[in-house]
């Protein structure tokens, strides 16, 4: 399983799922594609200790 680091309201987390790379020719660049990212930012506001977050079944939670 792969996840992606990342910086969501001024803090480092990581994303577990939701979210890749964008890739260029090979190359992987600083621009991610993430699943409903204003869904990611509430849920970032509610839970402000979380380090990891997941998207299940169509929504952003918590993981750690």
């Amino acid at each position: 399983m792969e996840s992606v680091r990342t910086v969501v309201l001024g803090k480092p987390v990581f994303l577990l799922t939701g979210a890749k790379s964008r890739k260029s020719k090979g190359h992987a660049s600083a621009a991610l594609e993430v699943e409903a990212p204003e869904q990611l930012l509430e849920t970032a506001r509610r839970n402000p200790d979380a380090v990891a977050f997941g998207f299940v079944a169509g929504s952003w939670v918590a993981a750690a």
